[in-house]
């Protein structure tokens, strides 16, 4: 049963990852997983059995939610925007009450909330969509390993969206669409090298990034928490702000907020 939970929660992390402005670790927190996983990592030698058997857990459900969220996920926020949207701004809000207890409360920690919430929203606010179109050179190579090591940054620091990094880098719809065709193996076999240098890139930035932030939560817990606060605080406006610009219905509002009270519920149900 433990397994099968921690596969769960590995699949609502990686739809996460598919939605530009959420960030997985944060979500990851919520669920009361992250500092494990950094740990298990980082230590990775001292329990090598249950750090495997947890990691696995968790990278199972991210693939499975990646390779099947990516055409799901993309499907919901064609059709169904507002809603789609507002249950994952429910996923993060479920988290703020937790991370918010484990900062100081004093003004060094209003000031790292305020600093990291405006910080955030600006360089957020800032990004750009672009699309980088493939040249088939060794260019390609370097982008697809750089774009690993920003999918490994988003992925360890919390409220750092690396959908959003990597659509202002430009792969990130190249990398959609290398992921929902994964079945495909045509396709797949005609990424294979793109795949080999993201999948490096990734694996690298993992390793490096798991280090740092473990060690600023050994050294400096509390004001690292007061930073993800402001992070998610920041996350939480922008999404909001991007969910509604869209038109909607009476009735997309009512099940939107339906949705968004599940998402906090699920928060609240993994949380450990």
């Amino acid at each position: 049963m433990k397994t099968i939970i921690l596969i769960l929660k590995g699949f609502i992390i990686g739809l996460a990852k598919i939605i530009p402005g959420v960030s997985g670790a944060v979500l990851a927190i919520s669920m009361g997983i992250y500092d494990k996983a950094i740990n298990s990592i980082t230590e990775f030698t001292n329990d090598i059995k249950n750090n495997i058997l947890f990691l696995l857990s968790i990278s199972i459900g991210v693939i499975i939610a990646m390779i099947i969220g990516a055409k799901i996920v993309t499907y919901c926020l064609s059709n169904y925007y507002l809603i789609t949207m507002l249950f994952f701004i429910g996923l993060i809000t479920g988290s703020i009450k937790t991370i918010y207890n484990k900062t100081n409360k004093n003004k060094r920690s209003i000031f790292l909330i305020i600093s990291s919430f405006i910080i955030m929203s600006i360089l957020s606010l800032s990004n750009i969509n672009n699309i980088y179109i493939k040249t088939n050179t060794i260019i390609d190579y370097i982008i697809f390993f750089i774009s690993g090591l920003i999918e490994a940054f988003g992925t360890v620091i919390p409220g750092i969206s690396s959908t959003a990094l990597l659509m202002i880098l430009g792969t990130y719809e190249l990398i959609l669409d290398m992921i929902s065709n994964i079945t495909n193996i045509n396709i797949f076999l005609s990424y294979f090298p793109l795949v080999i240098c993201y999948s490096l890139g990734l694996i690298l930035g993992i390793t490096i990034f798991s280090v740092f932030i473990n060690y600023m939560f050994k050294k400096h817990s509390p004001d690292t928490y007061s930073c993800i606060f402001g992070i998610i605080i920041s996350t939480i406006f922008l999404l909001i702000l991007k969910t509604f610009i869209v038109s909607f219905s009476l009735l997309d509002l009512i099940i939107g907020i339906l949705f968004l009270i599940i998402g906090i519920t699920i928060t609240n149900l993994f949380e450990e």
